[in-house]
């Protein structure tokens, strides 16, 4: 959560975009992280009314709005910066492909997306190479195989041309648990 707080848009006046709720603290450390304008939306109106809960300080800051990541409400250009937290591997890959759809369009350009997912397929990694653990992973998180497969940015950069906007060079990636995980920062141009 540090790494991806690291990250966040913090100049002035930037509308951020959290793509879904999140457990814990990622939803009140990120309005506390910065002084912007944070839209959260997800399609469960528990998790609406938890992350509610846990932002009643800066309620003024955190607009919560119940919408499908596959299809949102806003308009085109809308944000400066769009963040998902572990919501890809959730999804199957039709519904991935509608959400890269969503983040190419309400992104603005000169904007970034900031993504924080489990890494590439971690072949090294000793609960990637112990079948018995691997095996448990693939079960809970059924779509995390096929996730692990996709090359994001490429996926990202074909949604973006759609829109007429492409990345602004490399991303910016940190690792993190032995590469289990990666937080990756897309600049918009």
């Amino acid at each position: 959560m540090q790494k991806t707080l690291a990250h966040v848009e913090r100049k002035r006046g930037a509308k951020l975009l959290q793509l879904t709720c999140v457990y814990g603290k990622l939803t009140p450390s990120l309005l506390h992280h910065t002084d912007n304008e944070v839209h959260l939306c997800d399609v469960a109106i528990g998790q609406l009314e938890l992350a509610r809960s846990k932002t009643t300080d800066v309620a003024d800051r955190c607009l919560l709005t119940r919408m499908n990541a596959e299809s949102l409400g806003y308009a085109s250009d809308s944000f400066d910066q769009v963040i998902l937290f572990f919501l890809f591997h959730e999804l199957p890959l039709e519904a991935r492909q509608h959400v890269y759809d969503e983040i190419a369009r309400v992104v603005k350009c000169g904007g970034s997306v900031l993504i924080t997912e489990y890494g590439d397929t971690p072949r090294g990694h000793l609960l990637y190479r112990f079948w018995p653990t691997r095996w448990i992973i693939g079960h809970l998180e059924p779509f995390l195989l096929g996730f692990w497969q996709e090359d994001v940015t490429e996926k990202l950069n074909a949604a973006l041309q759609r829109q007429g906007k492409t990345l602004a060079g490399e991303p910016e990636i940190e690792h993190c648990f032995a590469d289990f995980y990666r937080v990756m920062r897309f600049k918009i141009q």
